[in-house]
């Protein structure tokens, strides 16, 4: 064996088969790269990608530092929108901007946000009624819109929440399209796709802009997240300047709210398909909470709600993927893996193995059963990433979808409608390729 051998994976015809296997269908190419081992060989045109399927694997290389490994270049394409904020920041700019975000999200913190959340879920509540068809994934997108805007900005988004929605739905189809794509379009590149990502990049960043300037102009703390980021300092007292703290709220808008309005999306769907388990989370939440609402303190309470949760966000991970690029060669897996190889941990991929999950398509919440989850590997499961970059919103996107799917579900049961299905569609995050239409019914 060279010292640059390679793991084995799928024929790679021409040098485009996996190409253009992973441009029509990115989760059924990394399952089947999957079965090649714990690494698969998975090059894509002339870039090198390395499929890392093992948890113990998957450990070890998510807990190296800066100097080994860099975010892959999908996510660095992303600082066109997100700047360099926390999820697109590298070195000594990350670990000074970590410090500073980590203020926002202290326990004591999180908990205060608890009534904002439900407050926004009531509203959603008091604008449907009992036999209302509503679109689940759209739902859920305006219900955590509604959500981001109490928590970060402290302030009503309602009415940008459709034009904030557009953007989105543009700039996700955008990354969808450059997601492996082997030739990068500069800034420039006239074409009708760029023109409309450009446009609904500025829209997203002049909405935040105006926030952040409204509340310096308030210059008082409002309890939210953005309070917090505006207060915080280093071990030198400076704070963050315009444009870190401009980039760290549009991280925080676009990615919170995304990710937790399709775990929510995909927890109904679930719940729809298992009737069952969802008369079992209605049950927890109307002995929890008899005839108050929700608050921050009920969420170590909710315990198999939140186990729901999270057996939908292993089936069905937001975050379906995360690369590193290699920054010198690594030993892994009996391997020397050269510079500039990509590693591809695939939540999709690992949250499905059988040696860690019996039955693993199956829906089942008592998985995370203390006993039972104290036998799973740390890094069988990882839909916030892992390591020193792991999700710093993880406890408060955690609280946010046990306390939504608590009030949502105590007052409706939500029956999806004939000839419904899901088709999913990835690009940044798990989207579906069409929404899914559901009825409401009124508990009694």
């Amino acid at each position: 064996m060279g010292r640059y051998a390679k793991p084995p994976g799928p024929p790679n015809r021409f040098k485009i088969g996996n190409l253009r296997s992973m441009m029509s269908d990115p989760l059924g190419c990394m399952m089947d790269a999957s079965e090649y081992g714990p690494l698969s060989n998975l090059p894509l045109l002339h870039e090198p990608y390395v499929l890392v399927r093992d948890p113990e694997l998957i450990q070890q290389s998510l807990a190296q530092g800066h100097t080994v490994m860099r975010k892959d270049r999908f996510t660095r394409e992303l600082d066109r929108v997100l700047g360099k904020g926390l999820v697109t920041s590298e070195g000594d700019l990350w670990r000074r901007q970590r410090k500073l975000v980590a203020h926002a999200f202290i326990p004591r913190r999180i908990r205060t946000y608890g009534d904002a959340m439900v407050a926004a879920a009531h509203r959603s509540l008091a604008d449907w009624k009992d036999g209302h068809e509503i679109n689940i994934y759209e739902s859920m997108a305006e219900l955590t819109m509604d959500v981001v805007g109490r928590t970060l900005f402290d302030t009503d988004v309602r009415d940008t929440a459709k034009e904030v929605g557009d953007a989105l739905n543009v700039i996700s189809d955008y990354y969808s399209q450059v997601l492996e794509n082997p030739i990068k379009p500069p800034d420039w590149w006239p074409s009708p796709g760029m023109f409309r990502f450009r446009r609904a990049a500025r829209n997203v960043d002049r909405i935040v802009a105006e926030m952040i300037e409204a509340r310096r102009k308030a210059g008082r703390d409002r309890g939210d997240l953005l309070s917090a980021l505006l207060q915080a300092q280093d071990e030198e007292g400076g704070g963050m300047s315009n444009q870190q703290l401009r980039d760290e709220c549009i991280t925080l808008f676009l990615a919170g709210h995304e990710t937790t309005s399709i775990a929510l999306g995909h927890t109904f769907y679930l719940l729809s398909k298992h009737p069952e388990i969802e008369s079992k989370v209605h049950r927890e939440v109307a002995a929890v909470l008899e005839d108050r609402r929700a608050t921050a303190e009920d969420y170590p309470r909710l315990e198999y709600t939140e186990r729901v949760i999270k057996e939908s966000m292993r089936l069905y991970p937001p975050v379906y993927a995360i690369g590193r690029q290699l920054l010198e060669d690594f030993e892994l897996g009996g391997y020397t893996l050269e510079k500039g190889v990509t590693l591809l941990f695939a939540q999709w991929v690992t949250h499905r193995r059988p040696e860690s999950f019996t039955d693993p398509l199956r829906f089942d919440p008592d998985r995370w059963l203390p006993e039972r989850a104290a036998k799973i590997h740390r890094y069988a499961y990882f839909p916030f990433g892992g390591g020193p970059r792991i999700c710093i919103g993880n406890h408060f996107a955690m609280m946010e979808a046990v306390l939504l799917l608590a009030t949502l579900i105590r007052a409706y049961r939500f029956d999806l409608l004939p000839e419904q299905s899901l088709v999913l569609k990835p690009s940044v995050t798990l989207r579906v390729e069409k929404d899914l239409r559901m009825r409401l019914r009124a508990r009694s």
